[in-house]
């Protein structure tokens, strides 16, 4: 009686625990693979490595900024360390613009007529706007919705005057899907 308690026991396991083999002989990477970090860059000479808040490459369902309305503008979040973490660079892509191509930017704007970007560092009291900088879309996959490109830009802690560059992000890169597809 004992035996069979035991091979009920593991009887379970035995079915659920078999795997099949996916492998092929094929070894092509798949270009529209999920990246392991959806944004990455240099800021101050630190890695940053990020996905959304929510660890996927997925853009933002959300945009609290008025001047940046959902139904004009696509939000690639990039938080390093999950929901709780930081620092945070937003991208925001026109849906009209999101094509293959540099687009260059200055100061945040209030009425923005391209993509635009900023970062956001919570360590310290100093505030981040947005100077100059370039993000240049390398490939668009309109049946996936995925977007991928390079960007790169500096920041002052003054809005008005910006004498001051306090962050420099350098190689900065994206892969994300921009919208759900249908």
């Amino acid at each position: 009686m004992k035996k069979i308690t035991q091979l009920l026991l593991i009887l379970p396991f035995l079915l659920f625990s078999c795997s099949s083999d996916d492998s092929s002989e094929n070894n092509e990477t798949n270009p529209d693979t999920k990246p392991e970090f959806a944004m990455t860059a240099t800021i101050n000479g630190k890695s940053f490595k990020a996905n959304n808040p929510y660890g996927t490459n997925l853009y933002s369902s959300t945009n609290i900024w008025s001047y940046y309305p959902k139904a004009d503008f696509v939000m690639l979040q990039g938080r390093q360390g999950g929901i709780l973490g930081n620092p945070e660079i937003n991208i925001w892509l026109k849906r009209t613009d999101i094509k293959v191509g540099t687009y260059k930017f200055t100061t945040d704007e209030y009425n923005p007529t391209t993509h635009a970007i900023d970062l956001t560092d919570n360590e310290n009291d100093v505030f981040e706007y947005t100077k100059e900088g370039s993000i240049t879309i390398t490939e668009v996959n309109a049946q996936t919705k995925v977007v991928k490109g390079k960007f790169n830009f500096t920041t002052s802690s003054t809005y008005t005057d910006q004498t001051d560059t306090n962050y420099t992000i350098t190689d900065g890169t994206f892969n994300y899907q921009y919208e759900d597809v249908k």
